[in-house]
């Protein structure tokens, strides 16, 4: 099966492919009730409940032969790859950084995927999407640089590590959205596949590198069905057909509503206290991505393709 790059997009992918991003915003809320679960456990099993989660889904369809056949290894392999070393830097980033600031950083893919996407012929970067971009992108810059000054300035140490994971998570997942978009004929059940490769390169690697719990709580367990789920279930497959479908410059602005939003779940459900700046931040942020999605914009081929 080869690989295209869509001509079109249809505004109602666009709108599952939101459904994502307000899903993503409670994953750093699951991710720091998790508490301290060795990083590659939790992604072991986070991506078992959702591999069962879909597996259930597409035996009752009965899609998952033809799911298998219609992915191609490729795909398979970048989608398996992708989620695993994405996840596995988020988790390590959220437990070794400030949650805020971490995902403050790791939510840098958006802006990312409007330019990479701008620069593709699968899309067009409009003059909306790029000012709210920077709109949403001045708005995590005034975060970060509050709380580096904070931290200077009382001498706490800054978590480089952490950090370093988080913009890893950023270049990861921008770059495998944008790749994604080349397998737009690949069914988007395929994320059972992938989720499933996620699941066992995590299992393996965490029995190679990571000493295994007695036992884990309770809220911890809450976390990893939470997050199995929602943030690693549902959501990728929205994501996975918005891509694919939709349009992924505007998805990759709207992507800023997710930060917003996550940095307010945490500040309500956790011990984390929002300062001025990081609200301040915040609204900047939803402004950017709203305006980019409410601002008129070049109108798309209509011309559909032949069947």
């Amino acid at each position: 099966m080869s690989a295209s790059i869509p001509s079109h997009s249809s505004p109602q992918a666009t709108l599952i492919g939101s459904i994502a991003i307000l899903l993503w915003s409670i994953l750093a809320l699951f991710t720091t009730q998790a508490g301290l679960v060795p990083p590659l456990l939790l992604l072991a099993l986070t991506f078992a409940v959702a591999t069962l989660l879909f597996f259930l889904v597409y035996l009752s369809k009965g899609e998952i032969k033809t799911s298998w056949q219609n992915t191609p290894n490729s795909a398979i392999a970048m989608g398996g790859l992708g989620f695993f070393c994405y996840h596995f830097c988020y988790f390590y980033a959220f437990q070794h950084a400030p949650p805020v600031e971490a995902g403050l950083i790791a939510y840098l893919w958006p802006l990312l995927i409007v330019l990479m996407a701008g620069m593709t012929k699968a899309s067009h970067l409009s003059w909306s999407h790029l000012i709210g971009a920077i709109v949403a992108f001045i708005g995590t810059a005034i975060m970060l640089q509050s709380k580096t000054s904070v931290a200077n300035d009382s001498g706490i140490e800054i978590h480089w590590t952490g950090y370093g994971a988080a913009f890893a998570c950023a270049l990861l997942w921008s770059s495998y959205s944008v790749a994604n978009r080349r397998f737009q004929d690949v069914p988007s059940s395929s994320v059972l596949w992938y989720c499933l490769i996620t699941s066992i390169l995590a299992g393996i690697s965490h029995f190679a590198m990571e000493t295994t719990p007695d036992t884990l709580p309770t809220n911890a367990w809450i976390a990893i069905l939470g997050l199995g789920l929602g943030p690693v279930g549902v959501a990728f497959f929205c994501w996975d057909f918005g891509v694919k479908r939709g349009n992924l410059s505007l998805l990759g602005v709207l992507s800023y509503i997710a930060p917003a939003l996550s940095t307010a779940w945490l500040g309500l459900f956790t011990e984390a206290e929002l300062t001025q700046a990081q609200i301040i931040a915040c609204l900047l942020v939803t402004f950017g991505a709203l305006f980019a999605s409410v601002m008129p914009n070049k109108k798309p081929d209509t011309k559909m393709p032949q069947t």
